[in-house]
This record gives C-alpha cells, sequence and structure tokens, in this order.
C-alpha cells in the first residue's frame, strides 16, 4: 500500500515538474501569440485608429477588401513570389544536403558554413544584398561586366526585381530547411543504398528512387513552411524595394504594414491577416490531406 502510495505521489510530483517547466513557455506564446491573433480577428470587425477611437463596422472591413483592387494585386504577386520561391528552395535545400552528406568527415563545417545565412539579421542581409545588387555599383553587375554581359536592373525593372527578392530569400532559408533534410537522410536506412549498390545503381539513380520517396514527407512539410513564411514575408521587401518598381513587388504583407503603421487602419489590416489565416490554414489541411494519403 506504501508503495503503491508513493509511486502516486512521484507521478504528482513528476507532472508539477514537467507542467512548472512548460508553464513560462505556455505564458509566452498566450502572450505573445494566442492574443494577438485573437484581438486581431475581433479588430478585423472595428474601424481603429488608435487617434480616434474603435467603431464597430461589421463586416464593412471584408467587403472593402473584396473591392480593393491593390490587395488582389498584393495577393498576386505573392502568388507569384510563392511559384518561384518554394520551389527553388526546396531544390537548393535538398542539393545542399546531398553536399553536405556525402562529403562525410567534413560534413559539420560545409552544415555550419550553409547555416550562416540564416542567423544574420534580416535588416543585414536587406543592407549587403542592396549594396550587391545595385544597378550601378553593385558588385554582381560588375563582374557581369567583367565577362562582356550588360548590366541588370535588380530592383528598377518589373520583371527582375521579384526574382532579385526570391534569389535573397533563397540564399537565406536554403541553409536552413538543409538541416532538416539533412536529418531525413542520415535517418534513411544504409540496407536500401547497399541494396542498390548490389544492383549496379549510380549515385544519381539512389537519390531518386531512395533518397526523394523516402524524404516525401518532409518535402511536404518544408514545402508548406515555405509557402506560410513567403505569406508572411515583408522585411526583405521593405528594406530592398519598398513594393516598387511601381506594385511589382507589392505583396500582401508590406500592404498590410503599410496599412497599418502608414495609413492608421488598424481594422482593415487586420481583415487582411484573418483572410491569410484562412489561406494559410486552408495550404496546411490540404498538406496534411497529401501526407496522409502517401
Amino acid at each position: 500500500m506504501k508503495k503503491k502510495f508513493g509511486s502516486k505521489r512521484q507521478r504528482l510530483y513528476n507532472s508539477s515538474c514537467v507542467i512548472l517547466f512548460l508553464l513560462p513557455s505556455f505564458l509566452l506564446l498566450a502572450v505573445f501569440v494566442f492574443w494577438p491573433m485573437i484581438y486581431s480577428m475581433v479588430l478585423a470587425f472595428f474601424e481603429w485608429n488608435p487617434l480616434k477611437g474603435k467603431d464597430f463596422t461589421g463586416f464593412e472591413n471584408f467587403r472593402t477588401l473584396v473591392q480593393d483592387d491593390l490587395w488582389w494585386t498584393s495577393l498576386k504577386n505573392t502568388v507569384y513570389y510563392i511559384i518561384l520561391n518554394v520551389p527553388l528552395i526546396v531544390a537548393a535545400a535538398l542539393g545542399l544536403a546531398e553536399i553536405v552528406v556525402s562529403v562525410g568527415r567534413t560534413s559539420k563545417l560545409f552544415r555550419g558554413i550553409y547555416f550562416v545565412p540564416t542567423m544574420l539579421s534580416l535588416v543585414a542581409t536587406g543592407i549587403v544584398w542592396s549594396y550587391l545588387l545595385n544597378t550601378n555599383t553593385g558588385v554582381i553587375n560588375g563582374l557581369l561586366n567583367r565577362i562582356g554581359l550588360p548590366s541588370v536592373k535588380w530592383f528598377t525593372s518589373g520583371k527582375v526585381a521579384m526574382l532579385s527578392i526570391v534569389i535573397v530569400t533563397v540564399w537565406r532559408w536554403a541553409g536552413y530547411y538543409m538541416v532538416m533534410f539533412v536529418a531525413g537522410m542520415l535517418g534513411i536506412s544504409e540496407q536500401y543504398y547497399e541494396a542498390a549498390d548490389l544492383e549496379g545503381a549510380g549515385r544519381f539513380q539512389k537519390f531518386r528512387y531512395i533518397t526523394l520517396p523516402q524524404l516525401k514527407p518532409m518535402i511536404y512539410f518544408v514545402a508548406l513552411m515555405s509557402i506560410i513564411g513567403s505569406f508572411q514575408e515583408f522585411d526583405l521587401f521593405y528594406m530592398i524595394t519598398l513594393g516598387g518598381p511601381g506594385t511589382a513587388t507589392y505583396v500582401t504583407g508590406f500592404y498590410m504594414w503599410q496599412t497599418a503603421f502608414s495609413s492608421m487602419k488598424m481594422g482593415y489590416a487586420s481583415a487582411m491577416s484573418v483572410v491569410l489565416f484562412i489561406i494559410v490554414l486552408t495550404f496546411t489541411v490540404i498538406q496534411n490531406k497529401v501526407t496522409q494519403a502517401d
């Protein structure tokens, strides 16, 4: 009886310790994630200017959003950004992971080098790439001129500006997702590769028929995370192009920021965030269904 009581007491003590350790994290999530999210959803039904106060408007913000040409332009640009960005990030991360796994002993060195861009601040990243891709004085155009190629208007051409942001995004995040793919590759049983060696399979064949199928759930996950991140992207567009030239890089994240903090239309910006939340949630549900089906 005493042993049973002691065991129960020990379990209670262990549970209390777990709760105490997790409580600070839950409080931080509640204060900085869940509460702002809920408040933003409520605010979407108000017209709120911090200088004038709040007025309940019902679904007026959403009706205005449907008729807002700039909103549809920003959404179209965001989708275009995702179409360019996500496949390149997945491909670059997979390629880097394959290199890291194949080099063996020096993999930690390469892993650290490729991960460095992720650790840099977005402000520093924006400043450095603004200099590198400057039309007149940029290092990249200087190298192009030296080999006889013309300068590229990286940020002043509507057709090229979005591609420039994509290049910076891939450079920044490929190393982050590479770590996930490396972990996935190291978790694949060596027996598959040994059997492939016996069949005379080459490196490309092993990557195509063993590595890729085994990493399919992780590829879906990385693609989903990249899509979510692309919908939320704001910093690089603000630091490098400010939505220009014209509206060529005017994405939803930048439009929300400008609406909230330049135009001071907090309710309207909150309505945008609610719509984006629904879009991202839809992508998440679809990804889960696809993963379960596989």
